[in-house]
């Protein structure tokens, strides 16, 4: 199994990059591309911590098998 740590620096970098990739892909002006990453970017790492989150309790509750 993958670190926890490695997993977290794993979904920030993702994170960075798809914000930088979708900024430059939709602004063409440099502020606007930079302010556009910070939130994208934020709204990427939350989504997939979500995920995570939600794909964790499943698999901790109804995967399992009982004891």
């Amino acid at each position: 199994m993958i670190n926890s740590i490695v997993m977290f620096v794993l979904l920030v970098i993702f994170s960075l990059v798809l914000s930088i990739v979708l900024s430059c892909y939709r602004e063409d002006d440099k502020s606007a591309i930079l302010k556009g990453m910070a939130r994208r970017g934020a709204v990427f790492f939350v989504a997939v911590a979500g995920f995570a989150a939600v794909a964790y309790m499943i698999s901790g509750t109804f995967l399992l098998p009982s004891s």
